[in-house]
């Protein structure tokens, strides 16, 4: 069984020798997940395609915007906060 690299942050790669596909996929969903709870406001990973189904509703809940591109047996994800929007303007009248 091949080990996986699973990307922590950008340009960090663990792997984890003798841990399964459940193990590397609770770690692919822990790390997504604190990048979102510390408001990353884009997040990019190439993630298991098991991956992504779980973190729909945790991207939901935490108010980001999920795109997944299969590449393989893998998918890229990216997670985009809606809470950066341009702000409004308004006018403030001067005395």
């Amino acid at each position: 069984m091949p080990m996986r690299r699973i990307e922590i942050l950008e340009d960090v790669r663990v792997r984890f020798p003798g841990r399964g596909a459940e193990f590397d996929l609770g770690v692919e969903i822990g790390a997504l997940t604190a990048l979102m709870a510390i408001s990353d406001p884009v997040i990019e990973r190439t993630v298991s395609a098991d991956a992504v189904e779980q973190l729909r509703p945790l991207a939901e809940r935490f108010g980001y915007k999920l795109i997944a591109v299969p590449q393989g047996q893998s998918c890229l994800v990216h997670l985009a906060s809606g809470a950066h929007k341009r702000p409004s303007l308004r006018l403030i009248s001067s005395l």
